[in-house]
């Protein structure tokens, strides 16, 4: 539920309406006491009630908490930890607009989130995670009907949600980002030690998330937008984006193109710092009278730059893939709302081929021959259902998730070499979000 604050009008209503009720305020009695009386509690509400700034630009006031509880097994370990649900965590937003003039206006956004336990940030020597805020989003926008949308700050680049299209109104429980569920545990050998990476650090649906850009969106034209963003150093996007309706079907998608050059490794799946071209989509339909629905979501990325590699060679990584899809059913099985069932199956590839650190290496070493990683695979399959209850914008989630991983390991000459086994991971993640 959004929340709009109006002027100062609404507050003197209400204060009006509490005074009518009161035995000991009279109709006759219209002069002195009663206006001092009103103007006291008007300024008492104006006092405890948050209000826009001025009369000229909106002010909505949004957000959701999102908890949950997290079993893990790790084929060694296993606990269960209290997190915040890093699918859709929990926020609070500051939004609005205003009108220039006859087709054209102009707004703003402010996004902060919460770091509350995440389950991406939790693992097997820290059930804390991260603790505070951080903002998500900080930015203005100019749009005209005619020409599009302009937008500059701290805000989504093109690519951020490109993988994430998704119509089985579950996502809440399982979607395209595998590694938000449980990436922040490190993976557990068969000898019984931890591997010194983590799940997060195998799989990866390229997301583009936010950062400090300038942005244009075309004018939707037959259901499309295209769009373009810039930014940082250097970072840019273009992509297309789809929604349309028809014959009982619904069909959302999109598609993005990146090219980072930024030579840092702060952007998410960069962690050599190397220079990257990402090509990422997703597309989901929906057949609205049985409620059958089909995401499917994939992402490359070539690797344009080269690094130092754990045997001292010098070498580019091999280009890294990913394939998830998922098959949902949205029932009516009550009258508290939709039902969503779903199942999905993510596949990973060579998330690491090329490593500075020796650690890395020497914990799948199990021979001593190895000279390096050569690529590296990853499955995650799972299942869960996800209640909607309308009347109090919530949502009741269960999800479960397997996961495996394999890594390839050679010899100087090129040989491959036997590599420490991965033990199994599993995942269970349930818990409410409810919006306000």
């Amino acid at each position: 539920m959004k929340v709009r604050f109006g002027t100062g009008i609404v507050a003197c209503s209400f204060a009006a309406a509490v005074l009518s009720s009161t035995s000991n305020v009279r109709a006759a009695d219209l002069g002195g006491d009663c206006c001092a009386d009103l103007e006291e509690r008007i300024a008492e509400l104006e006092a405890t009630t948050a209000r826009k700034g001025n009369r000229k630009v909106s002010l909505t006031v949004a957000g959701q908490v999102n908890r949950a509880i997290l079993l893990w097994d790790d084929g060694v370990e296993d606990n269960a930890y209290v997190v915040g649900n890093k699918n859709d965590q929990s926020n609070f937003s500051f939004t609005g607009e205003a009108g220039i003039t006859k087709g054209w206006k102009a707004g703003y956004e402010l996004t902060v989130r919460l770091l509350d336990n995440l389950s991406d940030a939790v693992s097997q020597d820290d059930d804390n995670g991260d603790q505070g805020f951080f903002v998500w989003q900080s930015h203005w926008w100019v749009e005209s009907e005619k020409l599009g949308k302009f937008s500059m700050g701290l805000a989504s680049r093109v690519s951020d949600t490109a993988p994430e299209t998704d119509l089985s109104e579950a996502g809440v429980a399982g979607y395209a980002g595998v590694q938000d569920i449980g990436g922040g545990f490190a993976l557990r050998l068969r000898d019984g030690s931890l591997a010194p990476i983590g799940w997060g650090d195998v799989y990866n649906h390229f997301n583009g998330d936010t950062a400090n850009i300038v942005r244009y969106d075309t004018p939707e034209i037959a259901g499309f937008v295209a769009s373009a963003s810039w930014g940082e150093d250097d970072v840019w996007d273009v992509g297309l984006r789809y929604a349309g309706e028809g014959g009982g079907f619904k069909l959302e998608g999109a598609i993005a193109y990146t090219e980072l050059t930024d030579g840092t490794d702060e952007v998410i799946g960069n962690t050599l710092g190397l220079d990257q071209s990402t090509l990422v989509g997703s597309v989901s339909l929906l057949h609205e009278v049985t409620g059958l629905n089909l995401t499917f979501a994939a992402g490359w990325r070539e690797w344009n730059q080269a690094a130092t590699d754990v045997d001292g060679a010098t070498r580019t990584p091999e280009d890294t893939s990913f394939i998830y899809t998922k098959l949902g059913w949205i029932a009516k099985l009550n009258p508290l709302g939709p039902t969503a069932f779903y199942g999905e199956y993510g596949w990973f590839k060579d998330f690491v081929s090329v490593t500075d650190d020796p650690t890395v290496l020497n914990a799948f070493n199990v021979t001593g021959t190895a000279t390096r990683i050569a690529g590296n695979e990853a499955e995650v399959w799972g299942a869960g259902v996800v209640q909607h209850i309308e009347s109090a914008e919530m949502q009741i989630y269960l999800g479960y998730r397997h996961h495996t991983a394999d890594f390839e390991l050679v010899d100087a000459a090129g040989n491959r070499v036997a590599s420490e086994g991965v033990e199994d991971f599993d995942t269970v993640i349930s818990g409410a979000k409810i919006a306000f």
